[in-house]
């Protein structure tokens, strides 16, 4: 009979603290060890979109108080959609196309991160600790910390991201191999929409041109989060252009308001660069024997759909929820852990797929290519365009046997 009292999570991102809310909530203990200290971890680049999937993962944990505080928080996902450069519209997307009054909630990563961490009794999360092996006891897992602590549970869960030494650790490596970069870079931050051209009837808009890319959205009292794409060699910076503000400054200066404002808006604050990648799906077995993975040290995506960090939402609340259905199953711990891989095999493929798809006619850079992507976006009716999305939303989260609530 599988039984696994106490969970090891190694990650202190979206999905190491999400499973860790859900193990407490059936009744699971938890350790959770981050790397970094806990100012590093409770921060991260511009906003993040927390949709309606993962939102109904959020109504069933702690009794509630998580979704409650990212609605207090956060600015709801209203109205939005594409347009092209001179900001006409290409595609409108209504939150009534899944039936709901909204299609979920986008929060800044820091207070997304304060919030998740705060769901957690004090002592749950262990920062400084650097991942460095395990082993299985034949009943259990050990692992090793590089500062020599040592911690033992019932089963290991890499939640350490794209660079998952978890995962690297199950082919018996220091470190994963060259992750695919997509061609495209990122810039990312936050900017206050007081006094900008920003339409009011749209809560995020994103605006295409030819090979470059610039979207907002609402993430809560007045302020909005950004990001911004180009095709370009990775490994590149800004340095030659005086910084980031000089090279948005320069790819977006063809683009109508709210573009040029919305960068003039960016003089005082932070912005973050990165190069966009992906690793190629696992398949149906992500981890062996007393050791799983989730989110991103499973299956990276690129950000084109907003769904990364819900696809990690959902690994942890299906996760928790088969270890707690399963106490009184006639499964091995192993078998349990491949189920559950397998089970999520489908859904986060489809969103891979989706996500390089999407990014591929938002990123065109040739006049043709541009041309079409957005003639066929124009003609195409609303409603079949929705289709493209729709069923991300379909995912219904519900435990599946009485429990007792450990929510406190």
């Amino acid at each position: 009979m599988a039984s696994v009292s106490k969970v090891i999570i190694i990650g202190g991102g979206i999905g190491g603290l999400t499973l860790a809310r859900a193990c407490l909530d059936v009744g699971i203990a938890v350790e959770l060890y981050e790397k970094r200290g806990l100012d590093v971890m409770l921060s991260g680049p511009g906003g993040i979109f927390i949709q309606r999937n993962a939102l109904r993962v959020y109504k069933l944990l702690q009794s509630g108080q998580i979704y409650q505080r990212f609605y207090q928080q956060g600015g709801q996902i209203l109205k939005g959609g594409f347009f092209d450069q001179k900001a006409e519209p290409l595609y409108i997307n209504a939150p009534q196309f899944i039936g709901e009054d909204d299609l979920g909630v986008c929060l800044l990563r820091p207070e997304l991160q304060q919030i998740l961490f705060e769901a957690l009794p004090e002592g749950t999360v262990r920062t400084g600790a650097a991942f460095e092996k395990f082993e299985d006891t034949g009943n259990g897992i050990r692992v090793f910390f590089s500062d020599g602590r040592t911690a033992e549970g019932d089963i290991l869960v890499g939640a350490d991201g794209l660079y998952s030494k978890v995962r690297a650790s199950l082919n018996g490596k220091e470190r994963l191999e060259e992750h695919v970069y997509s061609g495209t870079c990122c810039w990312r931050g936050y900017f206050d929409g007081s006094g900008l051209p920003l339409d009011p009837q749209y809560s995020w808009a994103e605006f295409w041109g030819q090979g470059t890319r610039f979207g907002y959205f609402d993430v809560g009292g007045g302020r909005f989060a950004f990001y911004a794409f180009n095709n370009t060699p990775a490994g590149g910076n800004d340095d030659a252009l005086g910084g980031s503000l000089n090279a948005l400054r320069s790819l977006f200066k063809g683009y109508a308001d709210p573009v040029p404002a919305i960068i003039e808006a960016l003089e005082q604050q932070k912005i973050y660069r990165d190069d966009i990648v992906d690793r190629p799906p696992l398949g149906t077995q992500w981890g062996q024997g007393r050791v799983t993975l989730i989110g991103d040290a499973a299956h990276p995506v690129q950000p084109n759909i907003g769904q990364g960090g819900c696809m990690a939402v959902e690994d942890s609340f299906e996760l928790a929820k088969l270890l707690f259905t399963s106490r009184t199953g006639g499964d091995t711990v192993p078998s349990l852990l491949r189920q559950f891989e397998a089970s999520r095999t489908q859904r986060v493929t489809r969103v891979f797929n989706s996500s390089r798809q999407i990014g591929k006619l938002g990123q065109a850079d040739t006049a043709i290519g541009c041309l079409l992507r957005n003639g066929i976006y124009k003609l195409t009716p609303t409603w079949l365009a929705d289709l493209q999305f729709k069923w991300l939303f379909d995912y219904q989260p519900q435990w599946n046997q009485t429990r007792t609530n450990h929510s406190a």
